[in-house]
């Protein structure tokens, strides 16, 4: 008798259902630098835009040197638009 080597279909099916909800999930908690308002320019001109504010900007050009500006990237968040108020007859 021989041994069947081929897995059952909703193995498979589990595996890859997996896959796809993990790299959905991977994809939308990444960050961009459309999500932050402060950039930080070195010296030599690189900008990193990763900043949540001026300050925490600032400390880390502590001791290398730079300026920070408002990112020409961001892009703020609008809070959702107001529902209309239904009324109930």
């Amino acid at each position: 008798m021989q041994r069947s080597t081929a897995m059952p279909v909703s193995v498979v099916f589990l595996a890859i259902f997996s896959a796809m909800l993990l790299s959905d999930i991977q994809s939308a908690s990444a960050q961009s630098a459309y999500s932050y308002p402060w950039c930080s320019v070195r010296n030599r001109g690189a900008m990193s835009c990763y900043y949540t504010s001026w300050e925490q900007c600032r400390a880390s050009l502590s001791g290398v040197g730079g300026n920070c500006v408002m990112s020409p990237y961001y892009r703020q968040s609008s809070p959702p638009p107001a529902r209309a108020a239904r009324h109930r007859k």
